[in-house]
This record gives C-alpha cells, structure tokens and sequence, in this order.
C-alpha cells in the first residue's frame, strides 16, 4: 500500500519512524514543507495514498472525498476532532491514533503551569530581569485543592502527579468509575461544587458532541476569587472574552492556556503578566514526538497486514 506523511517535521529528531518506513518496503512520500499541510496540498499530494499519517489537519467530508484511495488515517496524537469520523465511516475508512504516547508529556505541562502560577514565576522573572527585587505572594502547590474537569488518561497522570506533592484533588467526569478515582486518592465531585472549592482548575475533558463543555462567566464567577484556570484540553471548552473579564476583575489570579479557540494565539491574553501561554505545544516534547510518530508507523503497517484490534480503531 501507498502511504503518505502529511507531518510537516516527520522524523526530525529521531529517525527510527523513518526508518521503520523505509524496511517496510512499503512506497511512501512524505511531506517535507516544513509548515502544516494545507488542504489544497494534502489533495495534491495524498490523493493516491491508501494510508495516511495525519497531523491537526483537517479531514471533512469534502477533503475524505478527494482521497478517493484512501483506507486508513492514522492521527499523530490524541484527538481527531479535525476528522468527520460519520463521513470516515461511510467511506470505510479506518481512523487510529496514538492515545497513550502523550500522557506524560501534557501532564508534565500541567504540572508545570500549576507550579509557575502558584510560585508567580512569570512576573518574578520579569522583575528580576529589570533588575526589581520585588518579592510576591506565593503558595505551595501542596496546600492547595487542585480540581480537575476530566479523568480519563491525562487526568489520572495529573492527579498522580499532583498527589505526590500532597495537593488535594478533587475531579468531575461524568464518566469515571469511583474506585479508580479513590484508588488515585481523588474526591468525584459535580462540577459546581469542583469549580467552588478548586483554587487550580484544569481541563482534561475530551470534546463532547453529546455533553459539550463550555465554562463561561456563569461558571467563571462560581470559581474560588483568586483562584487560577489551566486549560490543556481545547480552547473553545472557555469563554476567551468572560476570560479575559475575570482576569481584569481579579476574579481570577492566574491563567494558563496551551489551546486557543483560534490558532496561531496573537490576542490580548499576551500582555498578561500572570498568564502563561505556550503554541499548543503540550506534547511537543522530543521523546513524545518520536514515539508517537513511531507508533503511527507501526500502527500503518500494521494496518496494512490485518493487524489492527477492534478496541484500536477510533471509527
């Protein structure tokens, strides 16, 4: 079978996915811009392919309909929202991605912004470099009660995490079962009482079409006054603008954000000192990459010699 890479940094840093293409003996191209794929190209260059690797993309029904070859679509990464999973299913098309590879790396991220925001790293660091010796209020991340909206993978690894610095974790996921929550050390609340008591709320849900999440300033006024947002899971679960108000009320001490509801993020969020923001980069790190890209690989070629598990398949 064909296979096309529509990443624009495969196989960067590490060259065992690229490789594991080339023993494949499989005919493969890759798309080496440098810069995300437009549709335009990906139709240009995929319209053969059988297998595809697939970065954020987007796959709608249009686009499906133009990769007439098409079997397969292996998603670097976790989520594959930017993919019409109906229209996959209509073509018979297979959707995989790679759903553990990440963990680690969005949870460090979490852990890092939880850390930062407590100790007010960002503006300490701005005022050393002007040469200010100013002193700000800080916390112990181990005194607080970290809330986090979503207990599925990522979730877990955060509450561990947050658990070995003594911090206490409350959750609210409609779908997480209770023993696992109290085996991690974590209280099961609604979201109301969550965004009550929190004085760190995080965002770990996976979008929803069912039970769409959006915290808006109903539910921004509910939280804690002084309280900080981290949000590492999609940028239009938030109100940017009921966002922005709570910041400038000081309804909320801090926010960190790594997803944006329009990509690239130039807006006003920038000029914050107690914000920090970083390019929806949560599992940009060198090991996550070269293991997810290998696992798209892998999952490829497996697909390809009939090996892929029902459980696997997204759609």
């Amino acid at each position: 079978m064909n296979i096309f890479v529509a990443l624009s940094t495969f196989a960067e840093r590490d060259s065992r996915p690229l490789a594991r293409l080339k023993a494949s003996k499989h005919p493969f191209h890759i798309h080496r811009t440098g810069k995300r794929i437009t549709t335009a190209e990906l139709l240009r260059y995929g319209r053969n392919a059988e297998v595809i690797i697939a970065g954020v993309e987007p796959y709608d029904a249009a686009t499906l309909s133009g990769l007439p070859a098409l079997h397969c679509l292996v998603r670097c990464g976790v989520g594959v929202d930017a993919v019409d999973l109906d229209a996959a299913r209509a073509r018979g098309i297979t959707v995989l991605n790679t759903p553990d590879v990440p963990v680690a790396a969005v949870a460090e991220l979490a852990l890092a912004m939880f850390l930062a925001l407590s100790r007010n790293l960002h503006p300490q660091a701005i005022r050393m470099g002007q040469r200010q010796w100013v002193r700000l209020e800080a916390h112990l991340l181990g005194g607080r009660t970290v809330g986090l909206i979503g207990l599925g993978r990522i979730g877990r690894r955060v509450a561990e995490l947050c658990r070995a610095f003594g911090a206490h974790v409350l959750a609210s996921d409609p779908f997480a079962d209770a023993s696992a929550a109290s085996a991690l050390g974590v209280d099961l609340v609604s979201l109301e009482q969550l965004l009550r008591e929190a004085d760190i709320v995080s965002l770990h849900a996976a979008k929803s079409a069912d039970q769409p999440l959006t915290l808006g300033a109903a539910e921004l006024a509910t939280m804690k006054r002084g309280a900080v947002l981290v949000n590492l899971a999609r940028g239009g679960m938030v109100d940017e603008a009921a966002l922005m108000d709570a910041l400038r009320s000081g309804q909320l001490a801090g926010v960190g954000m790594d997803v944006f509801t329009e990509e690239p993020y130039a807006g006003p969020f920038c000029d914050f000192e107690n914000v920090i923001l970083t390019p929806h980069s949560a599992t940009l790190t060198v090991e996550t990459r070269a293991e997810m890209e290998l696992e798209c690989v892998e999952k490829a070629l497996r697909f390809i010699d009939g090996g892929i598990r029902p459980e696997e398949r997204v759609a």
